[in-house]
């Protein structure tokens, strides 16, 4: 059985080993690193795939702009040559080669606008499955992101009330031991004291404890383990 001494001590590594536990918990919260990289990658794509896809749209934007000025010069001219407003042999015949002109325009156009429409439905179609992934993946990093700000939270409080527990666990432990446990747990990432398990082993490293130190452990003794040098705790129900 250990001493009434260890049993404090051993009281306070829990409560130490727990502070180490939320430590490691808090450096591994995901806020969402994999999701954002998901992210990036997909905006990169939309570059290309968004981009060709509202330049194709631009494009036959522009292009029925123009034809309706082209429509809207031709009834102009038209108007002119047949309303008797224009009468000048020179004038009419410039006007007639202006509306050829015109014509050739429209009809390019026109094949233009049919290329697009063949183009433009399938490049806004891999625009909006592209659109919609990263409006689904953005819904999933903003609720990875609150999730980690909930267990953010819940875990300073834990924190907290670990660190309120060590002062009291303190009382009742010597300067000579407590100075021992210290340099330990300063070496050992935090930890400074290790059960000893059922099967005879250090539960902090693996290690195998020998029958001479548990020996030691029952006569009440502080025996560190040879391995990692955590002070072991052993009880007499525990092996």
């Amino acid at each position: 059985m250990a001493s009434a001494e260890l049993q404090r001590l051993w009281k306070l590594a829990k409560i130490d080993s727990g502070l180490v536990e939320v430590r490691h918990r808090a450096a591994a919260l995901d806020v969402g690193k994999s999701i954002t990289s998901d992210l990036e990658k997909l905006h990169q794509e939309d570059v290309e795939v968004g981009g060709k896809a509202r330049s194709l749209a631009a494009d036959l934007a522009d292009l029925e702009i123009a034809q309706k000025g082209i429509e809207d010069k031709l009834k102009r001219i038209d108007k002119d040559l047949y309303g008797g407003k224009i009468v000048n042999s020179r004038e009419v015949e410039n006007l007639q080669k202006e509306i050829l002109i015109l014509k050739r325009q429209r009809e390019n156009n026109d094949e233009k606008i049919l290329m697009l429409w063949d183009l433009l439905p399938p490049a806004k179609e891999a625009a909006g499955k592209l659109e919609t992934q990263i409006a689904e993946k953005q819904k999933q990093l903003t609720e990875r992101k609150k999730s980690a700000i909930a267990m953010k939270a819940a875990l300073e409080a834990e924190f907290t009330k670990l660190n309120a527990m060590r002062p009291d666990a303190l009382r009742g432990i010597s300067p000579g031991i407590m100075s021992k446990y210290d340099g330990i747990r300063h070496r050992n990432g935090g930890i400074g004291m290790a059960e000893v398990t059922s099967k005879q082993n250090c539960a902090h490293c693996g290690t195998l404890v020998p029958e001479r130190t548990v020996q030691s452990l029952k006569d009440e003794k502080v025996v560190t383990c040879e391995s990692c040098h955590s002070i072991l705790y052993y009880t007499e129900g525990v092996v």
